[in-house]
């Protein structure tokens, strides 16, 4: 275990918020992000400045630095299981300085880990205008500081009330060609391919967004609970995302000029995001999408809500990753404002 872990479950207070972060989000970065993680949105050569706005999955990883930068690094942390959603409101742009604000919701003690604490913890992030542009509710292991002791009781504590709408169809410039939402049905299964978690890989997004040691140390991370190097969770994410991404620009040629043409707009959630079985280096992680649901929007007639039940499923069948994805589509020969 690290000598520098100074933060033990115990430490954290449900209901305290504390303030942290400042990340100036760059060109440079978006285009590098984009065109690694979701490279069917963008053309890194003609994109204008003013026009670019930065994947949801770089907004995650900014905000998982910044978690790390502010009290991650130094805290007995073991990692999270899943997240509870991903909240996006606004649109994140090259020249915006994002900060954030972290509220425990609930601390507890684990029943099935003795040596482990669980924090629901509630992270806000805010642009330089103070306007809300995405909420997290991740679930945090971390060690006990003494965990032959009596754990206290769990303490619960209301989620900061929000202070954005929902993030319209319109929010961004980015979008990809999709089947119109009017030719999406419940229960259409996508294949979305499949990723090798390299060693090079996993260490080269950690370090740069979330450098925890078990997931950018090898050495050190044999001494953690997971025994060796693992993928960070956000990786895997934005892994996912990059399969989504060439799938939709793969199926999108297969609609021009046909009646099922449509666009996939931005993201509004993911939720029940889970990380059940680590990824360490040499996994191959194959990925699937299927339809939950699809509801019109009343605010926007000429879009609707699509919801899709996520999974990656390594080469050992175990499932290691699995969300619902909730997104704007637009329908065919509908308008609307905006």
């Amino acid at each position: 275990m690290p000598l520098n872990q100074l933060t033990y479950w115990e430490d954290f207070s449900a209901g305290v918020s504390v303030e942290f972060g400042n990340s100036i989000v760059t060109t440079p970065l978006v285009v590098a992000f984009r065109h690694e993680f979701e490279p069917a949105t963008i053309d890194p050569v003609s994109a204008a400045g003013a026009e670019l706005s930065a994947s949801d999955w770089h907004s995650c990883a900014i905000l998982m630095r910044m978690m790390c930068d502010d009290y991650l690094m130094a805290a007995a942390g073991a990692g999270a299981p899943g997240v509870e959603h991903v909240r996006w409101f606004g649109t994140v742009r090259p020249g915006d300085v994002l900060r954030a604000r972290r509220t425990p919701v609930e601390t507890r003690a684990s029943k099935s880990r003795p040596r482990l604490g669980i924090v629901r913890m509630y992270q806000e992030v805010f642009n330089q205008r103070g306007e809300l542009v995405m909420t997290w509710l991740p679930i945090q292991l971390y060690d006990r500081r003494d965990p032959d002791a009596e754990p206290p009781p769990t303490v619960t504590a209301s989620e900061p009330a929000m202070s954005a709408p929902r993030r319209s169809p319109f929010a961004g410039s980015l979008a990809t060609r999709s089947p119109s939402f009017d030719a999406i049905n419940i229960g259409d299964m996508a294949d979305l391919g499949s990723n090798v978690f390299s060693k090079e890989e996993m260490l080269q997004y950690a370090r740069q967004f979330n450098p925890q040691y078990f997931h950018a140390d090898e050495a050190t991370a044999i001494n953690s609970i997971y025994g060796g190097l693992i993928a960070s969770g956000w990786h895997t994410g934005a892994v996912w995302n990059r399969q989504v991404s060439l799938y939709r620009e793969t199926i999108g040629k297969t609609f021009n000029d046909s009646k099922s043409a449509g666009i996939s707009g931005p993201s509004i959630a993911v939720t029940d995001m889970k990380w059940p079985v680590p990824i360490r280096p040499g996994d191959r992680v194959s990925f699937t999408s299927r339809v939950k649901a699809k509801t019109v929007s009343d605010e926007f007639p000429g879009w609707g809500i699509v919801t899709t039940f996520n999974e990656g499923v390594n080469q050992r069948g175990e499932t290691v990753f699995s969300l619902y994805h909730h997104y704007w589509v637009r329908r065919w020969g509908i308008q609307d404002a905006g």
